[in-house]
């Protein structure tokens, strides 16, 4: 068949207006890759910000533990007798166990929201997309 006897011969009315795969429309096809992309940029963007946010606590932690370490390493070093220096040598380990039990839970809890909040806008774009799903096979069907 040639070009011209191509565009020449009708279309069949029910294809033209239904779709197997209304995705695959340029148009359609372009909008949603935008709707996608927000919805990537949001997720990325709560994940670099809890990153953030959590390098910052590890950083102050270690900061914090650093002092703590030269401070009872002085206690003991400079203790003067062997029951003080096991009691301040007890006191820095004790310390030292809660302080990195503490931060560890709080570390967790921010990646815990962290997680919650990367995955909040791609749940959301999920639900939209099986809503437009639903929505557009009800179309199809109503139409065949």
């Amino acid at each position: 068949m040639t070009k011209s006897a191509k565009a020449a011969a009708p279309q069949d009315a029910e294809s033209a207006t239904v779709t197997p795969f209304p995705l695959l429309n340029p148009g359609d096809l372009a909008s949603v890759g935008a709707r996608n992309l927000d919805f990537a940029t949001r997720a990325a963007r709560a994940c670099f910000g809890g990153a953030a946010q959590l390098n910052w606590e590890i950083v102050g932690f270690m900061n914090m533990r650093f002092a703590k370490d030269v401070a009872g390493a002085q206690k003991i070093m400079t203790a003067k007798t062997s029951h003080e220096a096991y009691h301040e040598q007890a006191s820095f380990v004790e310390q030292a166990l809660r302080d990195y039990a503490d931060a560890g839970s709080k570390w967790l809890h921010i990646a815990a929201d962290v997680a919650n909040h990367t995955l909040t806008p791609v749940e959301e774009r999920t639900e939209e997309v099986l809503e437009e799903f639903d929505a557009r096979t009800a179309h199809t069907e109503a139409a065949a």
